[in-house]
């Protein structure tokens, strides 16, 4: 009886020493970034949850990659009530923009001001919530038990602090993402352009409308009018070699609709199509973009100044229309006739586009 006493005692005495040895090791290396930077780009959806509640923002920035990469809060506070918080989620669907959405207005004590941009591959039905997504989490004002063994006390976060490079990248401070590239201009857009529309992204694979996301929506914009809170929606200025094949050569019946159903909950002001900015040559020195699907803080500026009504004359004018159930029908009709005579007069682009195989792509899903 004595030795197993005695064991039980060492044993215990062992496993408390190497725990507080992990956690006080984890805590003071902080591989997530959650006490000493923006948070890693991999957890994106642990790290903001507890980083919108440290910046405690008037306005936050709500989108995918395109807005974490783009919109720049040091530039809206110029324009909208500060401080500016960027609660842009990589690869996010609707369901979890929306849920963050009401996460922080919860939990953040003065909300004045959203500016969401939608994005229809967020609103696909195949888009799926991710792993690292936690509804619990967000239903909580503080860290769950599993986030915090997670963080401080897991085997995952020992690897990460022992191993830098292996944490990736992480957000700045303001929750923004700088990426960096590392190939070829033409190979980027390329790769990226066969990364979306393949099927394991589920963006333009197969897509079917979700109504539930639709739905999601409508309860936000609700809730933004009930707690007074100023929401501006715009759609995301991709590039037009995204554009034409993802929206005019293979969905543009699906694309009417879901831009008709989010038109009815609210206007959007409509950076998309083939505008002058959206067509940028592509080359190894781009002003607007870096990718397809992300534009440059130099695009995101112009939108944000469209948006507030600041520096007009720095905008160009075929970029950004505000769109109203009122005007809808004549704007669709443009940007499918811009679109039609930009590939037109494109005809280099277009065989490079067919070359990618991404209508091939979609006919398969069909």
């Amino acid at each position: 009886m004595f030795q197993y006493s005695k064991f039980v005692k060492v044993f215990f005495s062992c496993s408390t020493v190497y725990l507080l040895s992990v956690f006080a090791l984890n805590f003071v290396v902080d591989p997530y970034g959650i006490r000493k930077g923006g948070g890693r780009v991999a957890n994106a959806r642990l790290v903001k949850a507890y980083k919108v509640l440290d910046a405690q923002p008037k306005t936050i920035l709500l989108g995918a990659s395109g807005v974490a990469r783009g919109l720049d809060p040091s530039y809206v506070s110029l324009l909208s009530e500060a401080p500016v918080y960027n609660l842009a989620i990589l690869g996010a669907n609707a369901y979890e923009l929306d849920s963050f959405f009401h996460y922080a207005n919860r939990q953040v004590e003065d909300i004045e001001q959203s500016v969401t941009e939608l994005n229809f591959f967020a609103f696909s039905q195949n888009n799926l919530v991710q792993a690292d997504f936690s509804s619990a989490r967000l239903n909580l004002p503080h860290p769950i038990l599993n986030d915090f063994f997670g963080l401080y006390l897991s085997l995952d976060s020992l690897k990460l602090t022992l191993n830098p490079d292996e944490r990736g990248g992480y957000f700045a401070g303001d929750g923004t993402y700088v990426h960096k590239i590392r190939q070829t201009r033409i190979r980027q857009f390329e790769t990226q352009l066969q990364t979306d529309f393949s099927e394991p992204a589920q963006m333009y694979w197969n897509y079917e409308l979700s109504e539930e996301a639709i739905g999601s929506l409508r309860t936000k914009v609700e809730t933004s009018r009930t707690d007074r809170i100023d929401v501006k929606f715009f759609l995301s200025p991709i590039h037009v070699t995204q554009f034409y094949p993802s929206r005019i050569a293979n969905y543009w019946s699906t694309y009417e609709q879901w831009f008709r159903e989010i038109v009815d909950i609210h206007p959007v002001w409509d950076f998309s199509g083939c505008n002058s900015i959206t067509t940028e040559s592509i080359k190894e020195a781009m002003e607007y973009y870096d990718d397809p699907s992300h534009y440059t803080h130099t695009t995101g500026n112009l939108v944000l100044n469209r948006m507030f009504n600041y520096q007009i004359d720095t905008v160009p004018e075929d970029f950004g229309v505000y769109v109203t159930p009122e005007n809808l029908d004549e704007h669709l009709q443009r940007v499918r006739v811009q679109c039609q005579q930009w590939a037109a007069e494109s005809p280099e682009v277009i065989a490079w586009l067919d070359s990618l195989d991404l209508r091939t792509v979609h006919s398969q899903a069909e």
